[in-house]
């Protein structure tokens, strides 16, 4: 399933991607492709999924890798796709967005309850949930998708590790520092012994 890339049009759902990401953790990374999180959720409404499970597993799995080697595009591009299917799995249609759009935005976001279960088990939670209303449905898309978001890994030093240039630049500089405080040290003591002179015995 490979999304081409075509001429932007908004969309509730777009809209309702971004929202979400802007109450994530990983905000601040995704941040500067929000164009691309549209843009790839928008894109998604035409996906023709046979497993709803499978799929947006992977999906996540993607945007978690892509992460990890600091392939921010590319985990935007995974991360609207994701928060597009899981609501395309409840009957999503844009006739829709309009309201789930507006019931989002009046959202109490720090009440939304975080879940720390595996992936596999918050998606199947998803898949399975009976949602009363639509009320039901965004608190409920909102506590799924930012327990998702927020088992991605943003922390920028794990992603320096798992980089490999800047694994690199940062070994690197580890390595300088070592030498530099290595030499400094010897310099110190080399100056501190220079002034005295062992004399023997008599």
């Amino acid at each position: 399933m490979t999304l081409v890339a075509s001429a932007f049009m908004p969309s509730y759902v777009g809209e309702v991607a971004c929202l979400v990401l802007r109450h994530s953790k990983v905000h601040d990374v995704l941040a500067p492709y929000e164009r691309i999180i549209k843009l790839s959720a928008t894109q998604a409404l035409e996906l023709d999924v046979a497993d709803y499970h499978l799929t947006l597993l992977a999906y996540y799995r993607l945007a978690y890798d892509s992460m990890l080697h600091n392939r921010l595009e590319d985990c935007a591009r995974y991360v609207g796709i994701m928060l597009t299917l899981m609501l395309k799995a409840k009957g999503y249609s844009e006739e829709l967005g309009s309201q789930l759009l507006s019931i989002l935005e009046r959202l109490d976001w720090g009440s939304v309850r975080l879940y720390s279960d595996e992936p596999e088990k918050l998606i199947d939670y998803w898949l399975t949930y009976k949602p009363r209303s639509l009320e039901d449905l965004a608190y409920a898309y909102a506590s799924i998708a930012l327990s998702l978001l927020e088992q991605l890994p943003s922390d920028a030093f794990i992603r320096v590790l798992h980089t490999p240039k800047l694994r690199e630049l940062y070994i690197a500089s580890l390595i300088m520092i070592v030498i530099t405080s290595a030499y400094f040290v010897v310099k110190r003591v080399r100056a501190e012994g220079g002034g005295v002179r062992y004399e023997g015995y008599r």
